[in-house]
């Protein structure tokens, strides 16, 4: 990772692509940006979708969070039956991987396939439990897959079965179903992502690679619309400090970057990065989940003490001071099924009324309470976060509370079985509808082992998944919130997220909300 590494390092890399990009005898324009994560899981059947697969293969559809519609993409049209339950793409032609082979309707019913094929172990199989036989396959009930509910009708016509109608289904697959390469992985197995092996039918291709340090992206052209790609080559730098990100900009290292909360003020006051800030709005939910599988948080008392005894304005105002938004509840502004804050729905602050909840259930000022472990992926803006949550907890509850960084990407898994008693979530959304996060987050069948249980809440999210009437829709999502955020007090939401970023002014970036950044929507200025 670079963040461990000197600066020459980096330069070493660029400079020896630097050849490369001159032999072609054409003005190359190459952006250089950070990578938060490590790039080297790339299928995007395999894995949540990253920025590096997210620019190499191509979904059914787009999704344009601007305007909020659904967009083309490998499908160039598609129609959807009265009952609501069937949707028929039709795959724009004449288009080809970059072996030369054309992009069919087989590349895609195979990235189905394989998604809820439980060999892949895909962790977002539970996405596509809408079609008809994904879910008994995903879970070993049959192996047929000829029961799944995508159909090749032929080379350009793919149709896929719902088990009912979904009015978030079509937006929710500008961000899962990519179609893959079925030859390329029967020829190279596990190794069909390497940048020797790799086919795409994005609008980049990889041709560089070292795990936990860099990723090269080149403009692939065959892609479809690859004479609107400005872009041509991409090196993305992993870079897990913010900070030394925000170095590496400020030394002309990098294009664009994140700025971190302890950065903020010192930028805004600058008066050459004041000229390159930017701040908006990010569909980014900031979150603590509670284990309830321990005490003293299977108490629902407990959780709503604690939740009270939170001042998240302050969190916002003297700790991320980057435009979030405090967070009664849980689907960001702007995603179908938010419910505003007038609703009156969450639990406020309230010092007092915390400590009342907490006398209730049996731990009068603190006493009695167990240790409390909070943890948090590794970052600098999560630990001063889950220190101001320390303090808060310790001095108006008298609790005592341990803070657990963790390294890694197995944080997630092995916070969700239990094993610490309070732990740092987020989420972004992939598609602006509230089923992206009560429907794939937190319903008793998906949900992580640890979190609360309630038949209503799943009851109200599965209904409101189906149901077709909008404010009905939002009825049903304000209500299973109630439940999850207040009488449940599961979740602790916290803020939703802002966009602080510094851009050079060369640089002209597509900042829509997307979850993964779309670089072949950018363009760089000579």
């Amino acid at each position: 990772m670079i963040g461990s590494r000197p600066l020459v390092r980096i330069l070493s890399i660029s400079m020896m692509l630097i050849p490369l990009l001159l032999g072609t005898g054409m003005a190359q324009k190459t952006l250089n940006v950070s990578l938060s994560q490590d790039p080297y899981i790339i299928d995007p059947t395999a894995n949540w979708l990253y920025d590096v697969p997210a620019n190499m293969f191509v979904t059914l559809v787009g999704y344009d969070f601007e305007t909020s519609t659904v967009s083309p993409a490998g499908a160039d049209s598609w129609s959807v039956s009265d009952d609501g339950t069937t949707y028929t793409f039709h795959i724009r032609e004449g288009w080809n991987w970059s072996d030369g082979k054309p992009v069919t309707a087989e590349d895609y019913a195979f990235a189905f396939e394989r998604i809820v094929d439980p060999a892949t172990a895909a962790p977002m199989a539970y996405r596509l439990y809408i079609i008809e036989g994904a879910q008994a396959l995903n879970q070993g009930e049959t192996t047929d897959m000829s029961t799944l509910g995508v159909k090749v009708i032929d080379s350009q016509t793919l149709e896929i079965k719902l088990v009912s109608p979904a009015s978030w289904f079509l937006s929710s697959l500008g961000s899962i179903g990519h179609a893959i390469p079925k030859w390329t992985l029967e020829t190279h197995g596990d190794d069909w992502t390497l940048p020797e092996n790799v086919v795409v039918n994005g609008p980049y291709t990889l041709t560089q690679i070292e795990a936990e340090d860099l990723a090269v992206l080149e403009k692939n052209p065959s892609y479809f619309a690859a004479d609107s790609v400005d872009i041509d080559t991409i090196n993305l730098y992993v870079v897990k400090e913010e900070s030394t990100a925000l170095a590496l900009f400020e030394d002309g290292d990098l294009d664009i970057v994140s700025v971190p909360a302890t950065d903020l003020d010192r930028v805004k006051n600058d008066p050459m990065l004041s000229a390159e800030f930017y701040n908006g709005p990010k569909n980014i939910i900031y979150y603590y989940d509670f284990n309830v599988l321990q005490p003293p948080f299977d108490n629902v008392k407990v959780r709503q003490a604690f939740v009270a005894a939170v001042d998240k304005q302050s969190i916002v105002d003297f700790i991320t001071k980057g435009g979030e938004v405090v967070a009664p509840t849980l689907t960001p502004p702007g995603s179908v099924g938010h419910v505003p804050a007038s609703a009156g729905i969450g639990i406020p602050f309230d010092p007092e009324h915390a400590k009342a909840l907490l006398a209730e259930a049996g731990y009068p000022g603190g006493e009695g309470l167990p240790p409390i472990t909070l943890a948090f992926n590794s970052s600098e803006t999560h630990s001063r976060i889950a220190q101001a949550v320390q303090q808060m907890w310790q001095q108006t509850l008298g609790a005592s509370v341990e803070l657990q960084p963790v390294e890694g990407r197995a944080y997630s898994q092995i916070a969700a079985e239990g094993a610490f008693n309070v732990w740092r979530m987020g989420w972004g959304m992939d598609y602006p509808d509230a089923n992206n996060i009560h429907g794939e987050l937190f319903t008793s069948e998906v949900g992580a082992p640890a979190i609360v249980r309630n038949a209503q809440y799943d009851s109200l999210v599965a209904e409101a998944a189906v149901e077709q009437d909008p404010a009905r829709r939002l009825e049903m999502y304000t209500e299973a919130e109630k439940i999850l955020v207040q009488d449940e007090a599961g979740v602790m939401p916290i803020y939703w997220s802002a966009e602080n970023l510094l851009i050079k002014p060369y640089l002209k970036p597509v900042l829509s909300g997307s979850f993964n950044r779309e670089f072949w929507k950018w363009t760089l200025e000579n």
